[in-house]
C-alpha cells in the first residue's frame, strides 16, 4: 500500500512538472549565453563496421543570436578485443561554428561545422602477429544538425547527429579510414555571461 501511494505521488509530481515546463521562462535573446553539456555517444565507423563509444563534453558560446562559437572533446573506449585487428582509440577535439536556424524560442535548430584533431591509435596484423601503432594526430572534419529544446533558463534537452570524415597517415601499413557517425542526446545547461546592447536583432525587435 506504501509502494503505491509513493508511485502515485511521484506520477503526480511529473505531471505537475510537464505541465509547468511551457511557462518557464527562457531566453529572449541568446547573445551573451553559453551553454555545456557531457554525455556518453555511441557511433559506427563505416570502413571498419564497428560500433563505437566516447565520453563527449561540449561547449557553446553565442555572439549573436544565430552564430554561435563551439568546442568540443572526444574521449573514445576501446570496443574491439585486445587479439582483434582496429581502432584501439580514437580520442578528439573539434572548434568550429554553429549556425541557429529560428529566433530564440524554445525550439532551436541548428548545423554545425567544426574541423578538429585526432589522436588515434589501431592494432594491425603484420604478418602472423598483432601489433599496436602508436599515437598518431590525424586532422578531422565534423558536419552535425540537431536541436535544442529549452524548458527553462538553466538547461534544456538536445539531440545531435554528427558526422566525422578523416584518415590516417604514415604508421600503419595502410590508411586506415576514420569516417564515422555519432548520436548525442541528453541535458545540457544554461548560463548567461554577459548582457546583449540594445541594438542586437531580436532585442530591437521585442522592443520595436
Amino acid at each position: 500500500m506504501e509502494t503505491q501511494k509513493i508511485k502515485i505521488c511521484l506520477l503526480a509530481i511529473s505531471i505537475c512538472i510537464f505541465f509547468q515546463l511551457p511557462a518557464q521562462r527562457i531566453w529572449e535573446e541568446r547573445k551573451g549565453c553559453v551553454l555545456a553539456q557531457g554525455n556518453l555517444a555511441p557511433g559506427y565507423l563505416f570502413a571498419q563496421k564497428n560500433v563505437t563509444a566516447y565520453i563527449d563534453g561540449n561547449i557553446e558560446v553565442f555572439i549573436d543570436d544565430r552564430f554561435s562559437f563551439t568546442g568540443a572533446a572526444w574521449c573514445s573506449f576501446a570496443t574491439t578485443q585486445k587479439d582483434q585487428a582496429g581502432l584501439r582509440a580514437n580520442h578528439a577535439i573539434f572548434w568550429g561554428g554553429n549556425y541557429h536556424f529560428l529566433k530564440p524560442s524554445r525550439f532551436d535548430p541548428y548545423i554545425s561545422f567544426t574541423p578538429g584533431l585526432g589522436l588515434v591509435r589501431a592494432s594491425y596484423m603484420d604478418g602472423e602477429n598483432l601489433k599496436l601503432s602508436p599515437f598518431t594526430v590525424v586532422p578531422l572534419a565534423a558536419l552535425s544538425v540537431g536541436f535544442n529544446y529549452y524548458v527553462g533558463s538553466i538547461f534544456h534537452f538536445f539531440i545531435q547527429v554528427q558526422g566525422v570524415t578523416g584518415q590516417t597517415f604514415g604508421t600503419l601499413p595502410t590508411p586506415m579510414r576514420l569516417d564515422e557517425i555519432k548520436f548525442m542526446a541528453g541535458l545540457a545547461f544554461n548560463l548567461r555571461l554577459w548582457k546583449p546592447k540594445k541594438h542586437d536583432v531580436w532585442a530591437n525587435k521585442k522592443a520595436g
